[in-house]
């Protein structure tokens, strides 16, 4: 990393993908192409969780190759006076799959909707059974995070 005195640790990196909202799933399709979208995630159990349509352009490329990166930003302010921005980022490194036993998509469909419905365990529970067949589960095993800050 160039500016070192903006490096995060591991644990401030993870925190921030914890507080982020949202983020962008970079992955490349078999030509080489890069392909980046932005998606809800969730932490669980040391990897992070995402949802999908069960086929498309996103799953096409984890088909032929799993390694992908994950980018949140937090904390973002533009500074116009200083021309920069104050912000808070993390990058996870990892492989993705897709989660084909029924009780680990469901634990993972099941973590991310109480992750943004957290009182709410009847409602997920609901969409949960109207959308299981029609929707994927992916779990990035994340191998590298890192974290960059201006506060």
């Amino acid at each position: 990393m160039r500016r070192g005195d903006r490096e995060l640790s591991e644990a401030e990196a993870l925190d921030i993908l914890a507080r982020a909202e949202w983020g962008v799933l970079a992955t490349v399709d078999l030509d080489g192409w890069p392909y980046a979208i932005p998606m809800n995630h969730a932490l669980l159990d040391g990897g992070l969780i995402l949802h999908s349509a069960p086929s498309g352009h996103k799953l096409d490329n984890l088909a032929g190759e799993a390694k992908v990166s994950y980018c949140v930003v937090t904390a973002a302010e533009a500074l116009p006076l200083e021309l920069s921005t104050r912000y808070e980022s993390a990058v996870v490194f990892g492989r993705a799959r897709i989660l084909a036993e029924p009780g680990e998509k469901a634990a993972a469909l099941r973590a991310l909707g109480l992750r943004f419905a957290p009182g709410h365990p009847e409602l997920v529970e609901r969409e949960l059974a109207k959308n299981f067949a029609r929707t994927a589960a992916l779990r990035i095993e994340i191998e590298r995070v890192t974290g960059k800050a201006r506060r």
